[in-house]
């Protein structure tokens, strides 16, 4: 009956003891599984949150792409000119469209400001049928100075991404500035100089050599981008600056002109 009972409580214990170490496994198995897809879960939910190409689509990064496929381009710069005693000054604003695939060529228009400087110039007369070298009638300014504001035609080719080359021409607008004395020699009035008193021709227009009026300017340029949006750029600039005089002369004529070829040095920022 002992030996019966021993083995009784023996088996009763072991049974015990296992049904004890099934439990502890399966709960240190339910804890490990709980933690690690918690700790999963976090893990990705903090993936997600730190990686800004799921949650940083922003509306920077759209206008920025709009930008680079956009066709339009602005831009704003300064130029300095330099010739035979003349200096000129402009600032400027242009849109240019680019077309085809490439957009190399772009086509557009703008506004330019530019200011003359002039030291003992010769102003020649400027209608076409008096603008001749022949002809002597013209309008000695010792210190020139006009202003024109003018809108143009504005146009440029990219070479390669960084080298383009351009071409921009005023074709209407105003000018303005102070009034000047100087002397008009006209052979065909009198063999003296005549004391007179200039100002800026008050309109500007286009038409073409010397059937130009008023004060226009013009660039041939080579420009290279230091930066994506800035440019430094070399030009050749063609200037026409035109006084109208108090006095009349020969054929009524009241308007002088002095054409100033210079170098230029310009910098513009492109948005």
């Amino acid at each position: 009956m002992k030996l019966t009972h021993s083995i009784k409580n023996t088996l009763f214990t072991g049974i015990s003891l296992c049904f004890l170490g099934a439990s502890s496994c399966l709960f240190a198995q339910n804890t490990i599984t709980s933690f690690s897809t918690n700790n999963l879960n976090s893990e990705f939910s903090n993936a997600i949150v730190q990686n800004s190409s799921f949650t940083n689509f922003s509306s920077k990064d759209i206008k920025e792409t709009d930008m680079a496929i956009s066709p339009w381009e602005k831009r704003i710069g300064i130029t300095g000119a330099f010739g035979e005693a003349t200096t000129s000054l402009t600032l400027g604003f242009s849109h240019v469209y680019g077309f085809g695939s490439s957009r190399r060529f772009k086509l557009g228009y703008g506004v330019r400001l530019s200011s003359f400087f002039g030291s003992d110039r010769q102003f020649t007369a400027a209608p076409p049928d008096l603008a001749s070298e022949e002809n002597p009638q013209s309008f000695f300014v010792e210190s020139s100075q006009s202003n024109a504001i003018n809108l143009g035609l504005y146009t440029d080719y990219s070479i390669t991404e960084n080298i383009l080359i351009g071409f921009n021409i005023d074709i209407v607008g105003l000018s303005f500035g102070g009034e000047k004395d100087g002397i008009v020699v006209d052979p065909t009035i009198t063999s003296s100089a005549i004391s007179d008193t200039g100002k800026p021709t008050g309109f500007n227009l286009l038409l073409v050599g010397d059937n130009d009026k008023g004060t226009l300017n013009s660039e041939f340029w080579i420009g290279y981008k230091i930066a994506s949006n800035v440019m430094v750029r070399g030009a050749f600039s063609y200037l026409f600056a035109e006084y109208t005089t108090n006095g009349k002369y020969q054929d009524d004529n009241d308007r002088f002109r002095y054409k100033a070829a210079q170098g230029a040095v310009g910098i513009s920022y492109s948005f």
